[in-house]
């Protein structure tokens, strides 16, 4: 059967001081729909069944985790002791998955991007799981770039994949984020993707992959599952992950891998990164976008939110207003990256802040 594993393990510290150690970007409702891991579930479930959808978090995001607001069995919440990356949190799902379903494709997938279009979305996730079960490669989903973006990892695409269909694509390699002129000359050649971090898999793909280009960590998860169902498990798994390194399954599988598979997609995607780009995302060019309690006059381009209390801005432009909590952030819109710089100077000067 088909079974989505939503990755929830990381900080989003570019949305401070919404975003916080105690609750990172994922659970926030940025887009005023719900939190972004209950909007990613839920434009899963007209295509699998609730019991197919798993979530994978680190411990300290418990309390965020609930299984009825989720809409997902308590059992298919998984918790990481703490956070290795995606490498060994999709290990983990992989073998509580295979417990139940050995003959399983999995799609793993962020739990903080937005789409626009849902039925699209769901289109392509319906081709990449017939995909992945029938070729029992990796698929990957690419996004087509709309500007240059330097935020993004690239996916280069080669020949089309003759038995795949329309669209589809091999793999030529994968490309980190590039500065501006590359990202240009990436855009202008057409031959690439944003990689939108949505890729699947046959399990008897993940595993082999996994032990051949990643055996300590390999090594260490299967030791700790050989406790699995017992009291042991849970230091067993605490003391392998004080071992394991924290490492990317792009870093560690996807870039050593051969014959993997892309799907150019258009589906209003977004990796929401940061305050510009949710602004982009909800409002049109020169359009303020405003939550909670706002008075705006003479403003252009702006976004401005508040939890409580009133925030007026008069005769501004291009400007980030948003006040949380203890906390007050103002910026340049366009300087938004910068933002994370920021919330590591709060963790370490004002730590109660962070």
């Amino acid at each position: 059967m088909d079974h989505v594993v939503v990755m929830a393990g990381g900080s989003g510290t570019r949305f401070w001081p919404e975003s916080r150690m105690r609750r990172s970007k994922q659970f926030l409702d940025l887009t005023g729909r719900g939190s972004m891991i209950r909007e990613t579930i839920r434009r899963m479930f007209p295509l699998l069944r609730r019991e197919n959808v798993w979530v994978v978090a680190c411990e300290k995001d418990a309390p965020h985790l609930s299984a009825r607001a989720l809409g997902i069995p308590a059992g298919n919440i998984l918790l990481e002791p703490e956070g290795r990356n995606t490498a060994p949190a999709m290990a983990l799902a992989v073998a509580h998955i295979a417990a139940r379903d050995p003959a399983a494709v999995i799609a793993a997938a962020p739990a903080d991007h937005a789409v626009a279009d849902e039925r699209s979305f769901r289109s392509v996730l319906r081709k990449c799981f017939r995909l992945a079960r029938r070729t029992g490669r990796f698929v990957t989903v690419g996004i087509t770039p709309t500007y240059p973006a330097t935020g993004y990892g690239y996916i280069e695409r080669g020949t089309p994949f003759a038995a795949g269909g329309d669209a589809v694509y091999n793999v030529r390699r994968f490309r980190e984020k590039p500065d501006l002129p590359t990202a240009r000359r990436f855009l202008k050649s057409g031959r690439f993707s944003w990689n939108s971090g949505i890729f699947f898999f046959r399990i008897d793909t993940f595993r082999d992959r996994f032990a051949r280009f990643l055996p300590g960590i390999h090594a260490e998860m299967e030791s700790a599952f050989r406790h699995s169902g017992k009291k042991t498990f849970p230091a067993r798994l605490r003391a392998a992950y004080r071992r394991i390194p924290s490492i990317s399954v792009d870093y560690g599988i996807l870039e050593k891998e051969d014959n993997i598979l892309v799907v150019p997609s258009d589906f209003g995607w977004n990796d929401l990164g940061t305050w510009r780009s949710l602004h982009e995302f909800l409002g049109k060019p020169g359009e303020n976008v405003a939550f909670g309690n706002v008075l705006l006059s003479d403003c252009r381009d702006s976004l401005v939110r508040s939890d409580h209390g009133l925030v007026a801005v008069v005769g501004m432009e291009d400007v980030v207003v948003i006040r949380c909590g203890d906390a007050v952030l103002v910026c340049d819109r366009t300087r938004s990256e910068e933002v994370k710089g920021i919330a590591e100077e709060v963790r370490a000067r004002f730590p109660h802040l962070s």
